[in-house]
């Protein structure tokens, strides 16, 4: 099952970008992680992209890919 979800997001010249998210617990696993408070200080650091859509964290996979260095 893919857990991957593609957002669109308006871009102020009218263009929209596509953003690949990923929820915050499939996240933590890709990382290698099995607690999500790690994953959730990577966020406050900065050192990984999130947003909040209802009561989900989602985590950009271009945050997660560059995090690990791919």
């Amino acid at each position: 099952m893919n857990n991957t979800t593609t957002a669109s997001y308006g871009e102020p010249n009218g263009r929209t970008s596509r953003v690949r998210l990923e929820p915050l617990k499939s996240a933590t696993k890709s990382l290698g992680f099995t607690d999500d408070r790690v994953t959730m200080r990577l966020i406050r650091e900065g050192k990984l992209k999130a947003i909040k859509i209802s009561n989900r964290i989602m985590v950009t996979t271009a945050s997660l890919d560059k995090f690990v260095g791919a």
